[in-house]
């Protein structure tokens, strides 16, 4: 399987990171293969409704010329998306949302889908708030973006409260398995 990993907190060492790694870790101990793009590091725009995606013809991925131009080339062949996050401010952190939106260059002007169907998903939040229902509703609707491009959610790791990530070996473990039974 090729995996893309995409670690959407600004910090390197931050709880959904960590969680990102032990996806990855049991990936590729299942012979998985993963790019991984750290969006802190990148130079990357968000959306800027040119509409070049949507001109006549078979359409075309987003020609904002950033770090993310490799990326889409490498999303049509990709068997499965990690995405990861922490939520600040009651929302998805910044940097998220602009390469969430950049997604918009995978509907053609009719609003068909340019990307092939059934790509995996796997959602990685962490927020302070120890309820985990707490920004239900802003996961949910980050998430059915990818949803909406035929892509298929196949779970969804929420870490909650203020305690290291490596406290909790339970979710430690999850992570792992979910890399490691990706292409269940």
């Amino acid at each position: 399987m090729e995996i893309i990993a995409i670690k959407g907190s600004p910090r390197k060492n931050g709880d959904s990171n960590k969680l990102i790694d032990e996806i990855i870790r049991g990936a590729k101990e299942a012979g998985h293969t993963c790019t991984t793009y750290f969006l802190q590091d990148m130079n990357l725009k968000g959306c800027q409704a040119c509409y070049a995606c949507k001109q006549e013809g078979p359409g075309r991925d987003c020609i904002i010329r950033d770090d993310l131009q490799p990326y889409w080339a490498q999303l049509h062949k990709a068997d499965a998306l990690i995405l990861g996050a922490p939520i600040y401010a009651s929302g998805i952190c910044g940097p998220m949302v602009s390469y969430m939106n950049r997604h918009y260059c995978l509907l053609d002007k009719d609003w068909n889908v340019r990307v092939k169907p059934g790509i995996k998903v796997i959602g990685v939040f962490s927020q302070g708030r120890t309820e985990a229902e707490e920004y239900q509703e802003v996961i949910n609707w980050f998430l059915s973006d990818f949803e909406r491009r035929n892509m298929v959610l196949k779970d969804v790791i929420v870490k909650t409260g203020r305690e290291p990530v490596e406290n909790d070996a339970e979710l430690m473990q999850r992570a792992y398995e979910d890399g490691r039974h990706l292409a269940d």
